[in-house]
Parts: structure tokens; C-alpha cells; sequence
């Protein structure tokens, strides 16, 4: 991997393979950050100790691979402005850290990240993680962009765990399928029963669908969603998707994976599909997506139990 770029001012910018000789030039990077830019990368009000940054530039003994991004200029030493990393999970994906300084930002983010990964990609590296602090709107952008989907707020207040892929529009599954998976299409990526799902036994991953400013969701190309095509149920809680396209290409891409809708207050519709209502109990939501899990395809509907017919006295 060594990517180059000619810049103004007879300078050249390289983006290699991290070596442990990094090390000083990312001590360097770390101590030119502010302190709002330290807490988003490290979640910590310091910058990390020489000796954690050492083991940092060692990530390829650990399975993994970083990347450095430099520029040279004519009769100056080389200068470090950023650094990305791919550490190795259990799941099989990638844990995702990167870091610009501030002076090349707007450029260099987006094209570190690219080239990070590309190179997991080659590697068969499926998915690449991060926790991201739901205030920083720059690096969510960043994901975003490239088709995040979001595993989980669980952990510190604050943040989000979410994953994107290495090839494709979208992520696929991360990990073994050992629990059934509930995909959850919402705007946002936050459902309030999440946890409740999770606890119940649900692999749950939310997908922020494709309105606003993403528009390169798969299932509305015509092409199989893989987040669609690996779950065993999804929860339709889109509101602003007035066509119901999405709903419609599920049916016709997807026509064994149940859906259910989620509709929001005050709304009326005759769908075939089972529906969530505005301030339904989680324990009646996650008992009709067991059920869905659970029934054959093309199977009879949810019994009169499911949380289409309950209510909790809105």
C-alpha cells in the first residue's frame, strides 16, 4: 500500500503501512490535537502515553494494519498528519481509529479512510467497527457516507458502536449467525427496544434506511440487500418513506424475510404486514418478532395476541 498525492507548495503527501518507527511521529500528531479532538479519538482528556502509542504502531503483530499519512516537503524533515488503523476482532471485522490534524482536514479524513478500507478489503476483512461519540458529527458524517449501520448505544453514555463495509453499498452481518438477526431500519439508527431485543436474544443491527442525504441503499438499485438477505425479521420504522419503495422492493428481493411495520402516532394504514403501534409495550414488540422469527414463510399472520392488537391506553 503507498498511495501519493503531489500538493502546492512542492510538497508531496504518501500514505504507507504504519511501521513501530511511527511511533515519535504519532506522539507528535496526538500532541498537536486540541482537547475536544483528544476525547473523540481516545475518549480521554489526555493524550495517550508513549508506550501505548508504541504498541499502536505495532498493530500488524497483532494481526492487524495502520496506515500513516506524511508529507514531505524539499529540505524539511517529514511531517506525520494522520494515522488509521484496523485491529482485528473476534467477529471477524476490523476495529476502526484514525486520526488527522487538524491543518488537513476537510480531504484527508475521507481520503485515509478510503484507502484503509481498500486494503481490508484485499485482506478479507469484511466490516469495519468504531465506537463514536454521538457529538461528533464530523466522523459520523464520514461513516455515513459510506453506508453505516449501527450494533449497539451500549457501553459509556454517549456512544455508539456502528460498522461499515469494506465492499458494497452496505455492511454485512458481523460474526457467527448464532442468534436470529433483527434488522431495524430507522432513521437515526436508535430503536427504543433495542436492549430489550438484545436481551431477549435478538442480533440486533439498525440501518438508517436510505432517505436524507444517504441514498445508496442496494434494495432501492434493484440488487439484494445483504442486511435484509442475512436477517430473519425487519422492523420497517421509516415514517417518512410515503411511496412505501423500500417496503416494496423487500417484498419483491427479500419475499422470505417477515417484516413488520413500526407506524408512528396517529397514523392509520392497511398494510399486509404486521404492525408496531406509537407507544407499544417492548414486551408485546418482541413477542410478535419472535413469532415472525419462528413461523414458516408464507405462513398464517401473528396470532390476535401480537402487538398489532394490544395496547397499552395511549
Amino acid at each position: 500500500m503507498c498511495r501519493r498525492v503531489e500538493l502546492p507548495g512542492h510538497r508531496r503527501l504518501t500514505v504507507r503501512f504504519m511501521r513501530p518507527s511511527d511511533a515519535p511521529g504519532m506522539v507528535a500528531l496526538f500532541a498537536g490535537l486540541g482537547d475536544e479532538d483528544v476525547y473523540t479519538r481516545f475518549f480521554s482528556h489526555h493524550p495517550p502515553p508513549e508506550h501505548f502509542v508504541e504498541q499502536m504502531a505495532r498493530t500488524q503483530e497483532r494481526g492487524g494494519f495502520g496506515l500513516v499519512a506524511v508529507v514531505e516537503v524539499p529540505g524539511a524533515e517529514p511531517q506525520l498528519v494522520g494515522e488509521a488503523s484496523c485491529e482485528p476482532l473476534p467477529d471477524g471485522n476490523g476495529e476502526l481509529g484514525i486520526t488527522v490534524a487538524r491543518r488537513a482536514r476537510g480531504w484527508l479524513g475521507p481520503f485515509l479512510l478510503d484507502a484503509l478500507v481498500e486494503e481490508a478489503a484485499a485482506r478479507g476483512v469484511p466490516g469495519i467497527e468504531a465506537d463514536v461519540l454521538v457529538t461528533n458529527r464530523r466522523m459520523l458524517s464520514l461513516l455515513r457516507h459510506r453506508g453505516l449501520a449501527v450494533l449497539g448505544h451500549s457501553g459509556a453514555p454517549g456512544i455508539v458502536r456502528v460498522v461499515i463495509g469494506t465492499s458494497g453499498r452496505v455492511p454485512r452481518w458481523p460474526g457467527p449467525h448464532d442468534r436470529p438477526r433483527l434488522l431495524v431500519e430507522i432513521p437515526g439508527g436508535r430503536w427504543h427496544a433495542h436492549e430489550e431485543a438484545t436481551a431477549a436474544g435478538f442480533q440486533v443491527l439498525a440501518c438508517p434506511g436510505p432517505l436524507g442525504r444517504w441514498s445508496g441503499c442496494p434494495a432501492l438499485h434493484g440488487e439484494p440487500c445483504p442486511l435484509v438477505t442475512g436477517a430473519d425479521v425487519v422492523v420497517d420504522a421509516l415514517p417518512d418513506d410515503p411511496e412505501r419503495s423500500l417496503r416494496a422492493a423487500h417484498r419483491h428481493l427479500h419475499p422470505t424475510v417477515p417484516v413488520c411495520v413500526q407506524l408512528p402516532a396517529g397514523r392509520e394504514e392497511d398494510t399486509p404486514e404486521p404492525q408496531i403501534r406509537a407507544g407499544q409495550d417492548d414486551a408485546a414488540v418482541i413477542g410478535l418478532l419472535q413469532r415472525l422469527v419462528t413461523m414458516p414463510p408464507g405462513g398464517p399472520p401473528p396470532d390476535p395476541g401480537s402487538a398489532r392488537h394490544r395496547s397499552t391506553g395511549r
